[in-house]
This record gives structure tokens, sequence and C-alpha cells, in this order.
């Protein structure tokens, strides 16, 4: 399926918040992918971006949604789980995913973009940009709930009324939570903190983990290993962001024990977002060389 422009609201536009993951955990993932990508991955991906380093683009599509042009894109960036955490969370496509698209059938969409000889250059180039994007986004609980907007309607606070600041819940996941991971917000600290989490999953505790992360790794399946992301990052809305309900937030300082919970859970998520996003590429890369070894 192709996602075609259509009309999106101004509410509809920022329903999800305006920087998902923020600038930070987007380039983690996009620097964790370029450690475990393959030579034809890396030819590839530099190919179609012209040489950009995947971080330097790994928010371009948050950019581009603002714009009169990527309007359409908005609905993109999440799926809507209407269910009922925290005694109830999952998502069901027929039920969740929306008729202009969503996350799932974006991931399988875009995937599709990148092998189509038909599309031009940018065409081609777009649809990397927005894989790369995605894979951050999905990794993301918040981008996989319904409840309260994905969280943005849940009024949280960043440090006591003094000296800290009124957010919402899914703001303070995509960016407080992860610049005050990485230790800032450039480049330099999401390099930084990329650098930490490769080397967990090279030795460390996610030595072990990552293989049942990418159990699910086919291009072929369409929307199937989309759906099972998306499902991976919903479950953990019921046991861990709102494993208390709203009322364990709302309006509260977050940026103590709730932080102190919680963010091995993002730390974990910029991980799987990473080494998935790499290995899809690989994907993508050995079906590039199958289809032009194929030509005549």
């Amino acid at each position: 399926m192709k996602v075609t422009a259509v009309a999106i609201s101004a509410a509809a536009l920022f329903a999800q918040g305006a920087y998902s993951w923020g600038l930070v955990g987007h380039a983690t993932v996009a620097y964790v992918a370029q450690n475990y990508m393959n030579g034809a991955a890396r030819i590839l991906t530099s190919h179609l971006l012209s040489g950009t380093p995947l971080a330097e683009i790994a928010s371009w599509a948050d950019t581009f949604r603002t714009t009169p042009d990527g309007r359409f894109s908005a609905v993109l960036h999440y799926i809507d789980a209407n269910d009922k955490p925290p005694q109830k969370c999952n998502v069901k496509m027929e039920r969740d995913c929306a008729s202009e698209g969503c996350i799932v059938t974006a991931i399988a969409n875009y995937t599709s973009r990148i092998l189509d000889d038909t599309l031009d250059f940018s065409e081609r180039s777009d649809a990397l940009k927005f894989i790369v994007h995605f894979f951050g986004d999905i990794s993301q609980p918040l981008h996989t709930e319904g409840l309260a907007v994905g969280g943005n309607e849940i009024s949280v606070l960043w440090g006591n009324l003094t000296t800290g600041a009124k957010v919402n819940l899914h703001a303070a996941w995509d960016r407080q939570f992860v610049d005050t991971l990485a230790g800032g917000n450039t480049l330099a600290a999401a390099n930084s903190l990329a650098k930490n989490i490769i080397a967990d999953l090279d030795t460390g505790i996610y030595k072990d983990l990552k293989a049942g992360w990418t159990s699910c790794g086919s291009i072929k399946r369409g929307t199937g290993c989309p759906k099972a992301w998306a499902q991976d990052s919903n479950r953990l809305i019921c046991s861990n962001v709102l494993a208390n309900g709203v009322e364990e937030v709302e309006g509260k300082d977050i940026s103590g024990d709730y932080y102190a919970a919680n963010v091995p859970i993002v730390r974990q998520q910029l991980a799987k977002g990473g080494y998935r996003l790499g290995l899809w590429l690989n994907a993508i890369a050995k079906a590039e060389q199958l289809k032009c070894s194929s030509r005549p």
C-alpha cells in the first residue's frame, strides 16, 4: 500500500508530540543502527542519502510533517491503541490503525518504496529517511497508545513547582528522559549514549536479549514485523509507563522515582530500535542486491 496525501487537521498534526524521542533519541537509534549495518547496507544508505550519516537525518520526518507537503505524514508516526491500560494493553490493526495509515503500515510501505525502481531518487531517499525515523518512533511506548492522545493530555511536572517545568507525559518520555539519560541534547551526547548501548548489545546486559528482539525481521512479511514491534512497545504501557494508572503521574513530579524506575526501559527501547533498524537495513540491502542480480 502506498500512502498518499490526505487532509490532516492541526490537532492531528501534533497529536503525538511535535518531536518524538527528540533529536537525541532518534540520533541514538541511528548511531546504534550504523554499528550493525553490513557493507551492502552502508553503500545503499550512503547512496540514497548522498553521503549524509543516518543520525543527521533521523529527525527529518518530524520537520517534514510540519510542512504543507508533509502534513499527510503526521498520522504515520504512531498507532493509537484503543485498549484499557493498565488493565489491558494490546494493538489490533483493524481497530487501531487509521484509514489514512499508521506507523505499522508506514514501515511496510516505505520499506517497499526504498526498493521500488519506478520511483525517482528523491522519493526513495525520503522513504529511507522515514524508515530511520519510524524505527525510533515505534520503540517509544507512547507512540503505540491512544489513551489521553498518547499521553499528550496527561500533565506532569519535571522538577518541583519551584524549579521545574510543566510538560506532558509524552513529551517527558520523548525529551526529558532521553536528554537526562544522555547528559545533553546534542549529536555528540547521542553518539556517546549509543556507544554505551552498543557495548551492552555486544557484551553486556542486552547480549542475550537482542536475538529475541529481532526474531521477526523479514521484510517480506509486510506489516507483520512492525505490528509485532508495536505490540512489544505497547505492552510497556501496562507494565511500566502507566503501571499504576494515570493517577500515579497526573500533576506529579516524575523526575525522581518515576524516572529512575523507567529510564532503564527508555534505554532498552533505544537499543531495540537501533538494533532492529540496523538488521532491517541489511535485509533491504540484500533484497536490493538480489533484485539487481536477477536482471538480464
